[in-house]
């Protein structure tokens, strides 16, 4: 459970309170930016303000917070910028996304906590002709992974990516379609499986 200080529960309580992001990607070098339009200080690092282009998004299955996925997008960016990302910089580096809460005029930051960890897992850029850029940054939660390594072993072709004559997942595609008989016999025709 977190709990806020005093200021910020009054604010949150007051409903005046103004709730920003800010994510930390601990790659060499490390990206910090949060959502407002001026560099600010957190546990003694600068993050950039990147102002009202960043979105986050979390979206996933319901697996639970430490293993939920969620993606962060950041719009608005000139596509002249794109070629000096380096996605093998960023890839599998540690991501910490912060909640900061401001009081009613935005000035003044009243709490900060870490809202969730996890792993950068891809990075995706897209642009539109004569516009902006998008950048997504998808995270894999901090149970999700578990420090795995290599493939991710989901399927055949995955499980063949780390041995090659490893067939042990070749039926992974088709086994939800597979018809089990559980200590009975198939049936004999069409006409028969159709009856039962």
């Amino acid at each position: 459970m977190k709990s806020y200080s005093d200021a910020a529960m009054a604010a949150i309580e007051a409903g005046t309170a103004i709730c920003v992001g800010a994510v930390e990607i601990l790659g060499t070098p490390a990206v910090r930016v949060w959502g407002g339009p001026w560099p600010i200080a957190i546990d003694g690092h600068e993050y950039l303000g990147v102002g009202d282009r960043g979105q986050a998004q979390f979206y996933g299955a319901g697996l639970g917070a430490a293993a939920q996925n969620y993606t962060l997008e950041l719009s608005g960016v000139d596509p002249a910028l794109l070629p000096l990302l380096d996605a093998d910089e960023v890839i599998d580096a540690a991501v910490v996304l912060r909640r900061l809460i401001f009081d009613g005029s935005g000035t003044r930051l009243l709490d900060v906590h870490v809202h969730r960890r996890g792993r950068l897992d891809q990075l995706v850029t897209e642009e539109e002709v004569g516009g902006v850029a998008v950048i997504k940054a998808m995270i894999e939660g901090a149970a999700r992974g578990l420090r795995r390594r290599g493939a991710r072993q989901r399927s055949d072709a995955d499980q063949r990516l780390i041995d090659p004559s490893d067939g042990g997942m070749k039926h992974v595609s088709y086994a939800g379609q597979k018809m089990l008989y559980w200590g009975g016999k198939p049936p004999a025709t069409a006409t028969a499986a159709l009856q039962s």
